[in-house]
This record gives structure tokens, sequence and C-alpha cells, in this order.
């Protein structure tokens, strides 16, 4: 595959790992928003806290995935090394994988970061 092919399918891994960790984090407030409906407002700052951080880090994941799949060897070099290590530092200091669909996302965020470093040789 061309190098042009390689960061469009690296782009495309971490923008639908983005939605993925994106969808995590809107259904982990919803969750806390229901906490805090039904009266149980300590039970909330998690999935409040976990929203933040999954909403945060699909941003993240969302602009340097694109950066990365721009025309450059550069963009792709950065936005590989930024991917694999926000993906790492979320994975192992911010709890993210704490719902399935986070944990799917990151894995498609790692892949593509991965993917982005390869085609910027």
């Amino acid at each position: 595959m061309s190098d042009l092919g390689d960061r469009r399918l690296g782009a495309f891994l971490g923008l639908v790992g983005a939605v993925l960790i994106a969808l995590d984090g809107f259904l982990d407030l919803a969750r806390g928003i229901f906490y805090v409906l039904v009266s149980k407002g300590g039970h909330a700052f998690l999935p409040f806290d976990q929203a933040l951080i999954d909403l945060v880090l699909a941003m993240i994941v969302a602009v340097f995935s694109a950066i990365g799949g721009l025309r450059g060897e550069n963009r792709s070099l950065l936005g590989g090394v930024v991917l694999v290590v926000v993906v790492l530092f979320g994975w192992l200091a911010l709890g993210l994988g704490v719902g399935v669909l986070s944990i799917l996302g990151a894995l498609l965020a790692l892949v593509a970061g991965v993917v982005l470093l390869v085609s910027s040789r």
C-alpha cells in the first residue's frame, strides 16, 4: 500500500476510535444524569468523571489522527507518536477502558498510531 493509503487508513481508524470513545463518554454522561435524577448523586461522580476523560481523549485522538492523515512525513510521525502516547497514558493512568466501547476505540486508536508511525518512514 502506498504511503498516502497508509495515512488515510490510519486517519480512518483513529477517527473511528475517537467516535467509539466519545460514544462511551456520552453513555457515561447519560448514566450520571440518570443517577442524579433518581437521587443517587453520590454515585454520579464516577460516570461524570469518566465521561469527561472519554470526551477529552476522543477530541485529542480525532485531532491528531486527522493531522496524521494529511500529507507529509512529519505530520504522520507527529500524529502516530501522539496517538500511541495518549492511548497508552489513557489506559495506564486515566482508567480508559471502563466500557467496551472505550476499549475498542482505544485499541483502534493505538493501531492507527502504529500505522501512522510505519507510514512515516
